[in-house]
């Protein structure tokens, strides 16, 4: 189901499946719907027999796209949950293996898109982040799980700070690493070994697989939405968002400075 945002294209049996949100590859209600309808299509196409996740431009995915949120009620909040599960769910049960190329940041809804994905490929400058916490909100604790261990896990939920993908791959989680020049073709020689083999197989495999990890995908996420629906009704969450806000300015500030000074001084050269 190609849209404005997602694109998907299949060349000898691997489905190259792409998001492109720009500016920061936010996923709104639509490109949650799109990705869902896409691997729903994909788990009918018997000439699929793998699938690479990815993101084109700065990062992968930053997350959900949270600017309508206090604008929702408790219902409405809900249905934008579901399509957040959908999609999650969508990649997880896919039929076939999904290989996640990573590359920028990996944040927020972007931390459950990987964590949903069999394989994971990563550029040098991929990191990760669930910033939630910052912004008052809670979401991806259960994704987090399963990249690290709990220790860690807490150490990235309650402090928001953004960890880089050397730091994950220590723990297991990353199949390789490679420059961001070199990842999609990295994904593609991972996803070439996987149909090497018999398709048949591969599912079977991968149908084992999910039945003894026997996560439930859904419930975890919607533990995270209970503690959200909370915070959106905090008295202070105004205040604080805002004071959040102004500190990103200033660095934002700081950081154009910075970088005007830099250039005038390669001009004075």
């Amino acid at each position: 189901m190609d849209t404005e945002n997602l694109k998907t294209v299949i060349q000898d049996h691997i489905a190259i499946v792409t998001w492109q949100r720009p500016p920061i590859n936010a996923v709104d209600m639509a490109g949650n719907i799109a990705i869902t309808k896409t691997f729903e299509e994909i788990n009918e196409n018997d000439d699929v027999w793998c699938v690479i996740f990815r993101g084109e431009g700065r990062g992968f995915v930053s997350g959900s796209d949270t600017g309508d949120f206090d604008a929702f009620d408790d219902e409405g909040l809900a249905v934008y949950e579901d399509a957040d599960i959908a999609a999650v769910c969508a990649i997880e049960n896919c039929r076939v293996p999904v290989i996640g190329q990573l590359q920028g940041y990996v944040m927020g809804l972007g931390t459950c898109f990987a964590a949903a994905c069999d394989l994971l490929v990563a550029s040098d400058d991929t990191y990760f982040g669930q910033p939630e916490v910052t912004i008052c909100v809670c979401g991806g604790t259960g994704a987090l799980r399963q990249l690290m261990p709990e220790k860690f896990m807490r150490y990235m939920a309650l402090t928001g700070k953004k960890v880089g993908v050397q730091k994950i791959a220590q723990f297991g989680q990353i199949h390789s690493i490679v420059p961001r020049e070199e990842a999609l073709n990295e994904a593609i020689r991972l996803a070439h070994e996987i149909t090497a083999n018999y398709t048949k197989s591969v599912q079977c495999v991968k149908a084992a697989i999910k039945e003894l990890v026997n996560r439930d995908t859904a419930k975890e996420y919607r533990i995270d939405c209970k503690q959200t629906h909370i915070m959106l009704k905090d008295p202070k969450r105004d205040e604080v968002l805002a004071a959040h806000n102004e500190m990103l300015r200033k660095k934002r500030e700081a950081k154009e400075r910075a970088a005007a000074a830099a250039a005038a001084a390669a001009a004075g050269k």
